[in-house]
């Protein structure tokens, strides 16, 4: 299918349009005032307005905008908090060091909780009901999230050293965690049975001592964590086996996270760490890009929604945000507001479920020193070059368009919109997440 979805892609993108504008390249990553200068460790969207942020001394912050603007809530504890979960749009989970644990079912208005247990609780991941939290010392926690109320228990705990920096839960049933053993060794837990029990792997980063910092998987078998050499390296290991074996990628920083957004879509990746440091893969792991993050400052967490929708947080209370997957924005310029090109957007919200919006501009069209209409198409296609649905299909004259698409007929998945108009064609990618 992979194969068709690069040939239907190059069909669509590989036509003549006309440019009659300069264009203007934007920054893939943008830099957005969190409203504190405080480390912030984790992020976490629930759906693509409403996220958290969390950090040391206590410090939470939110935003309801797409994390285009954040605000401070009251701080549940002077603690360092490592890590944020979100089960709705007002209800979330922090966790943090000598075991501080608060929930909140107000948006973080307000707090229930404490501290649960005397070891630092490090990283937590939820999937349904079922959750688990990394903590010190080896130790791991399985949490159930009844809808109004949370409990914990201990069922890992008593070892000396090391310590899970990185939890995942893949589903329900299978959970991932990452860290250290006290003999220097990335370590890997797993559990079949919702994080009641564990099995451990052990291994090496190329024969090199190291800490697992995140994890992340795709499937029950590919999986990937960051990773701190021991050597002051970075490093990204892959397993194809559930953790068995392991090969690793080096780099010069130090990597504190990584992301695969999308589970059984194991092609594109995120990881952050030391100096700004963003990389990013389109084929599963194979090569890593490192992309422009407009920071030198530590990233501490890498957190998207979808292939492109995403946020990196870290030092002196730095948070990024891109709508791109990272990539540099062309953009057209304007002069003096006049329609003087043609342009297909975004559709926004994207992904979307059931509908969404296009919005498209059409220059004036002279013939004959007159101001001629022009034929429109915007159709859908789904990843085999199907046609799903045929939006416009009309003449128009010059102005500004906004067309809405309900896709409450069509099953999840990327699908394509493409637009003809004179010699213009221009093809966006769109995802329905039902």
């Amino acid at each position: 299918m992979k194969k068709y979805i690069l040939l239907f892609f190059s069909f669509l993108t590989c036509q003549p349009w006309l440019v009659v504008n300069c264009f203007a390249q934007q920054p893939g990553w943008e830099i957005i005032p969190s409203g504190t200068s405080q480390e912030i460790n984790s992020v976490f969207f629930y759906d693509y307005e409403v996220g958290f942020a969390c950090g040391d001394s206590g410090t939470v912050i939110k935003s309801i905008d797409s994390g285009k603007t954040w605000q401070t809530l009251p701080s549940p504890t002077t603690f360092n908090l490592n890590d944020v979960y979100m089960f709705h749009r007002d209800t979330v989970l922090v966790v943090g060091d000598s075991g501080t644990m608060f929930f909140s079912d107000s948006g973080g208005l307000s707090w229930n909780g404490g501290q649960y247990m005397p070891e630092d609780i490090l990283s937590v991941s939820f999937s349904g009901s079922d959750g688990i939290c990394g903590c010190i010392s080896q130790t791991i926690l399985y949490c159930e999230y009844t809808g109004t109320s949370l409990t914990c228990m201990t069922v890992q705990t008593g070892l000396f050293g090391g310590g899970f920096w990185g939890a995942y839960m893949l589903n329900p049933q299978f959970g991932f965690v990452a860290g250290e053993n006290s003999i220097f060794q990335p370590l890997l837990g797993r559990s079949t049975n919702s994080g009641i029990n564990w099995d451990f792997t052990a291994f090496y980063l190329n024969n090199n001592e190291g800490r697992a910092t995140g994890v992340d998987f795709t499937d029950i078998n590919i999986g990937y964590v960051s990773a701190r050499v021991w050597d002051g390296q970075g490093a990204i290991a892959k397993t194809t086996d559930s953790g068995n074996n392991w090969s690793s990628t080096f780099f010069s920083n130090p990597l504190w996270d990584i992301d695969f957004p999308i589970s059984g879509a194991s092609q594109v990746g995120y990881a952050v760490g030391d100096a700004g440091v963003i990389l990013k893969t389109l084929n599963a792991g194979d090569n890593w890009q490192q992309q422009q993050s407009g920071t030198t400052l530590r990233l501490n967490k890498v957190h998207f929604l979808d292939f492109d929708y995403g946020f990196a947080v870290g030092e002196n209370g730095i948070i990024l945000r891109t709508t791109s997957g990272g990539e540099p924005v062309t953009q057209v310029e304007k002069e003096n507001d006049l329609l003087l090109s043609f342009q297909l957007y975004q559709n926004y919200p994207n992904p979307f479920n059931p509908s969404t919006k296009i919005k498209y501009t059409l220059p004036d069209v002279v013939a004959s020193g007159e101001k001629q209409s022009q034929l429109v198409t915007i159709k859908v296609y789904d990843v085999l070059g199907r046609e799903v649905a045929t939006l416009v299909n009309e003449e128009k004259s010059a102005g500004r368009y906004e067309v809405e698409f309900n896709a409450s007929s069509l099953t999840s998945g990327i699908y394509f919109y493409r637009m003809e108009a004179d010699k213009f064609v221009d093809v966006k990618k769109m995802i329905i997440l039902k």
